[in-house]
């Protein structure tokens, strides 16, 4: 930039700081409001009239510099709403791969088994893998344009907002949405096109299509969360900074060395004062059998937390299953090396990520999570309400695992009316009675959190159920029939004889029996009570909570 596009560029960020004053968006302490007068007030304009650079001191130029951020930052977001956002990205993968998700769908494959039986067709892989660098270059066309807005966007929600890491994307055997979606507002998920095109650059054809298709089938499953209609969406779709930008890259590796150094430490029972030197060491362990001989803590190192061989034979599975990943050569100990900065670069992105969007980090992979603990140990950083976020959605997701089950497969469309509805606050404080305590108390009892979410659950299912005994124990009958025993039983629906449906015979009555089904109008008051009684429980916080379970 030269002196006179930064002097031209100086002049209209003042601009912008007197437009601001004028329409009062701007506020100067008081301690600090004589000595800023003071400063604007020796501000002139020259014959030319333009703004006399010279009058204007440091105090006013960085004033300036912050009002010209604010106001690109404003103008970014209303150039583009998230909604708008959200269904172009949604209808590009639509147009482009839209005939992948059908096809699962119909023939009710999931996302895993499809993509393989995809990628194992010559043809097809012939066909789609020389189209995907361009299918690629719409996306970098597309967020290279709105990036930064959704960045922003996101930012300014209001509400307890959840960060997805560890991993390229949630796992495409449930939908993550379904637990946490319970007690968090918004998810945060990265594109996973663009976050995984490193690896379409590196892998065979057969491999480009399966992650392809993998990726758009378990994508689509959180579009309706993404395009629901609400106050805060329940899922947004966006790149973070470390998919977009190199330099973040490299910031990134520089803040995770510290971590990585200190698990080598841990793992190898010795001090290292630089990656060089851990590498050095490390390349020097070229078979699995000399790394494990060397180790202190075997525990700490994890591949992955399905695999239970002896290590040595994990370290060649993990070197024989690299998928072209790993640097051509690399032996044993480079692979620990390299892992210990791997895994700590993805455990710092996760909580940087969170931090600039200013939710809570939210891991799905059981191997990720066990890296991420080990991380908050070696360097803690996170804040009081933070941590109780973080214990919210990592004990939902392990109840989710437990024997209620049911909690952790909540269908999109019952997170969707739980918001329409109005329900979620309530739900969302009877999920989190207690966890609070628990996180300020035992920062690292997340098991703990998951009990005290079990607890609250089977507290609230019991006080609902006593609701609807209450509602039974009115006594009132029709027809010889007790309407209170038909709502929980299911024998028929108060709504049915109220409208006078057929649903009213068979299923209640005795063969040869015969009833006339009556009409809204001929029922006594206290009836079309009880029906108002029985909607009602049903349309509660707990009624929609429970409804599916």
């Amino acid at each position: 930039m030269t002196q006179e596009d930064y002097d031209e560029e100086l002049r209209w960020r003042l601009e912008v700081l007197r437009a601001q004053f004028e329409e009062g968006k701007i506020h100067i302490a008081e301690h600090l409001a004589a000595d800023f007068e003071e400063s604007i007030g020796a501000v002139r304009y020259g014959a030319d009239g333009k703004i006399d650079l010279s009058t204007v001191d440091g105090r006013v130029r960085t004033m300036a510099m912050m009002a010209a951020v604010v106001k690109n930052r404003q103008d970014a977001k209303d150039a583009v709403s998230l909604e708008e956002i959200a269904h172009s990205y949604f209808r590009y993968i639509e147009d482009n791969l839209g005939f992948f998700v059908n096809e699962a769908r119909d023939k009710g494959y999931d996302a895993h088994v499809f993509a393989e039986m995809v990628s194992r067709q010559p043809h097809v892989v012939a066909d789609i893998s020389p189209q995907i660098p361009k299918f690629l270059e719409g996306l970098e066309e597309f967020w290279s344009a709105l990036t930064e807005p959704s960045h922003y966007h996101v930012q300014d929600l209001t509400g307890v907002k959840a960060v997805f890491g560890g991993d390229l994307f949630p796992s495409y055997q449930r939908n993550i949405a379904s637990s946490t979606g319970l007690y968090v507002d918004t998810i945060v998920l990265s594109d996973p096109f663009w976050h995984t095109r490193h690896i379409f650059e590196r892998v065979t054809p057969e491999l480009q299509v399966y992650y392809l298709v993998k990726h758009a089938i378990n994508l689509m499953q959180y579009r309706d969360l993404a395009l629901a209609e609400l106050e805060n969406p329940i899922v947004i779709v966006t790149p973070f900074k470390s998919s977009v930008d190199e330099e973040e890259v490299d910031f990134l590796k520089g803040l995770a060395e510290t971590d990585a150094l200190v698990h080598a430490g841990k793992l190898f029972g010795r001090g290292f004062s630089s990656v060089e030197e851990l590498f050095d060491f490390a390349t020097d362990l070229d078979t699995p059998e000399s790394v494990v001989k060397e180790l202190v803590d075997r525990d700490r190192l994890l591949f992955d937390t399905d695999w239970t061989e002896p290590l040595e034979q994990q370290i060649r599975r993990s070197i024989e299953s690299g998928d072209g990943l790993l640097p051509t050569g690399t032996n044993a100990g480079g692979l620990v090396a390299s892992q210990c900065m791997g895994r700590m670069m993805q455990s710092t992105d996760i909580l940087l990520k969170s931090r600039y969007l200013m939710g809570t980090p939210l891991i799905d992979a059981a191997t990720s999570w066990k890296y991420f603990s080990w991380k908050l140990e070696y360097n803690s950083a996170l804040a009081e309400d933070d941590v109780t976020s973080l214990h919210m959605v990592r004990g939902l997701q392990r109840v989710g695992e437990t024997d209620m089950q049911w909690l952790g497969n909540i269908p999109p469309a019952a997170l969707i009316e739980m918001r329409q509805q109005g329900a979620f606050d309530e739900i969302r404080e009877m999920l989190s009675q207690g966890v609070s305590e628990i996180a300020a108390s035992k920062p690292d009892s997340f098991f703990r959190s998951s009990d005290q979410i079990v607890e609250n659950v089977q507290d609230a299912f019991e006080r609902h159920q006593e609701n609807i005994r209450e509602l039974r124990g009115k006594g009132m009958k029709f027809a010889g029939q007790d309407l209170g025993s038909w709502i929980v039983a299911g024998t028929i629906e108060v709504a049915a004889i109220a409208t006078g449906t057929p649903a009213f015979g068979a299923a209640a009555f005795a063969i040869n029996q015969v009833v006339d089904a009556p009409k809204l109008k001929e029922l006594p008051e206290r009836f079309r009570n009880l029906k108002d009684a029985q909607v009602e429980l049903k349309k509660s916080p707990m009624g929609l909570f429970f409804a599916h379970k």
